[in-house]
């Protein structure tokens, strides 16, 4: 219809009427496209809203996983600490025989910290990161998951300095279990077959328990920092919401 009356408008050099005319078809054009800015940018803001949801769930679970692991290792180290005292004492209580046993047990049995990456892969995927606005904050997930990811380079030494202690330990202790354990606090003193005054006579025995307490420590200092991190940026996302 526009155009027709423009094509009429010119044929008769009716100036005023072009004028008019290209004038609706500008403003048209003009409040399309505002239109369909103001869609998109509230598009943004919405799906900025819902990444930063995510990310406060993706970091309250890391956080708690790796509050998990520290326990755990702890309670580990804990074990561990009597085995060792037991060992270089030769003295072993009869009320101490199931953590002592339990210590040998779960000695190994760590894990490097936890990161859930699931929206921050996405938002890199998508090429959405920028929605998350505040620089600083960019800057923040950017840092705790290069931390992160530079832990995993030091699993190798760990692996190498723990699994050879682990095993000399499992070949002169044997567990006879119906069943598997997770992360026991005690075993039965019949479901573990050792000669106790053989091993607390082996340096080689305990200083492989040794070894395992000290990759141990470390596994500890390295969750526990990440766990810190984790805290620290979802705090700052729960700020920010």
């Amino acid at each position: 219809m526009i155009l027709r009356r423009l094509t009429d408008a010119f044929r008769k050099q009716d100036w005023f009427t072009v004028f008019i005319e290209t004038m609706i078809v500008v403003l048209g054009v003009f409040l399309g496209l505002q239109a369909s800015n103001w869609n998109e940018a509230r598009n943004d803001r919405s799906d900025a809203s819902q990444y930063r949801e995510r990310l406060v769930a993706d970091m309250e679970l890391s956080v708690s996983r790796n509050q998990d692991q520290i326990d755990y290792s702890r309670r580990q180290l804990e074990q561990l600490d009597l085995a060792l005292t037991a060992l270089e004492s030769c003295q072993l209580a009869a009320e101490d025989e199931g953590r002592f046993a339990a210590g040998l047990y779960n000695m190994g049995k760590f894990d490097l910290p936890t990161m859930v990456m699931g929206t921050i892969d996405e938002l890199n995927a998508t090429g959405k990161f920028p929605l998350i606005g505040d620089p600083e904050l960019r800057k923040a997930i950017t840092e705790t998951v290069r931390i992160h990811q530079t832990t995993f380079s030091i699993d190798p030494q760990i692996t190498a300095r723990s699994v050879p202690s682990v095993n000399y330990v499992r070949a002169r202790v044997r567990f006879v279990l119906d069943e598997h354990f997770n992360r026991p606090s005690t075993i039965g003193p019949d479901k573990v077959v050792y000669d106790f005054d053989a091993l607390c006579a082996d340096p080689f025995f305990i200083n492989a328990v040794a070894t395992v307490r000290e990759m141990t420590i470390a596994t500890i200092a390295l969750n526990q920092e990440i766990r810190d991190r984790q805290d620290a940026l979802l705090g700052t996302l729960e700020a920010g919401q």
